[in-house]
C-alpha cells in the first residue's frame, strides 16, 4: 500500500514538472514557480526538481531562494554531472537576469540578484564585473572599483574587464598596478596603454595607445585634450568619423572651430552635438 501510494506521488510530480516546465518555456514565471515547488513538495529527493526550481524562483525575483535551491540538488547529488552542468547553466542565467535589470535601469535589482551570485559562483569574474556595474549605476563609486579589481584578479588577461574601468579612472594605486601588469603584458593593446593613461593623467600613453590602432577612437578623444589646436581638430575630426554617434567629440570640435573662426563648422557641430543630447 505504502509503495503505491508513493508512486502515485511520484507521478503527480513529475506532471507538476511537467506543467512548470512547460510555463517556464512560454514565459509565465509565476504560473511556473507554483508548479515547481508543488513538485519539488512532492518529491524533495529529486535533483531535477530542485534544478527547475531554481529557474523557477530567479524568474520571480527570488535570487537568493534561487540559489538556495540549486545548492539542495548539489546536496542531493554532489557527484552529479547533471547538476554541476546546471550550476553551470545557472550562473550564467544569473548574469543575464541581472544584465537584462541593468538594462531596464533596475539597478538595485540587478544588484540584489548579483551579491547573491557572487555568494553563490565567486569565483565568476563576469558576475563581479555586472556587479562592478551595478554599483556604478548608483553612484558608488569606489565599490564599484572594487567588485572591478575583483573580477580583474579573477582573470587577469581578459581586457573586457579592465575597459569596465574606464569611467572610474584614476582609481589609485591598486588600480594602476594592475593596469601597468597587463599594458606590459600586452604592449600590443591599445586598450591597455589608453587605460593607464587615464589613471595617469599621461597623454604620451595616450599617443601610444593611438599609434598602436588607428581606430581606437578613445585614444584619439584623450589626447585632444594635450595638443596644438590643429591636430587637436584633425584628431576629433577623425573620432566622429569613426564613431558618428558621440556627442563630446562634436561639443570640443564646436569650441575649436569657434576659436578658428570657422562660424558654420561650429554652428554644424553644436547642432550635432545638441541632436544627439536630446536637446530641444
Amino acid at each position: 500500500m505504502v509503495m503505491v501510494l508513493a508512486l502515485f506521488l511520484q507521478i503527480g510530480a513529475e506532471e507538476w514538472l511537467a506543467k512548470g516546465l512547460g510555463a517556464l518555456k512560454a514565459g509565465h514565471a509565476s504560473e511556473a514557480r507554483i508548479a515547481l515547488e508543488e513538485a519539488v513538495r512532492q518529491a524533495p529527493g529529486q535533483p531535477v526538481m530542485w534544478l527547475a526550481v531554481a529557474e523557477a524562483r530567479l524568474r520571480t525575483g527570488a535570487a537568493a531562494e534561487a540559489v538556495s535551491a540549486m545548492d539542495q540538488a548539489g546536496r542531493l547529488a554532489p557527484g552529479s554531472t547533471m547538476v554541476q552542468r546546471g550550476r553551470t547553466m545557472f550562473a550564467r542565467r544569473m548574469g543575464e537576469t541581472a544584465q537584462g535589470l541593468l538594462d531596464a535601469r533596475q539597478e538595485k535589482r540587478a544588484e540584489a540578484v548579483l551579491q547573491e551570485a557572487v555568494k553563490a559562483y565567486p569565483a565568476e569574474p563576469e558576475l563581479w564585473r555586472l556587479l562592478g556595474l551595478a554599483m556604478y549605476a548608483q553612484g558608488r563609486n569606489a565599490d564599484a572599483v572594487a567588485a572591478f579589481v575583483k573580477a580583474i584578479d579573477l582573470a587577469p588577461e581578459e581586457e573586457t574587464l579592465y575597459a569596465g574601468l574606464e569611467t572610474l579612472l584614476p582609481a589609485g594605486k591598486e588600480v594602476e598596478h594592475r593596469l601597468a601588469g597587463y599594458a606590459a603584458r600586452h604592449a600590443g593593446s591599445a586598450m591597455g596603454w589608453y587605460l593607464l593613461g587615464l589613471e595617469r593623467g599621461d597623454a604620451a600613453l595616450f599617443e601610444k595607445a593611438w599609434a598602436l590602432d588607428a581606430k581606437f577612437w578613445p585614444a584619439a578623444f584623450a589626447l585632444h585634450r594635450s595638443v596644438a589646436q590643429g591636430r587637436a581638430v584633425a584628431l576629433l575630426e577623425r573620432v566622429v568619423e569613426l564613431n558618428p554617434e558621440y556627442g563630446p567629440a562634436y561639443y570640443a570640435l564646436a569650441q575649436l572651430y569657434a576659436k578658428a573662426g570657422q562660424r558654420e563648422k561650429a554652428l554644424a557641430a553644436r547642432k550635432r552635438h545638441h541632436a544627439l543630447a536630446g536637446a530641444p
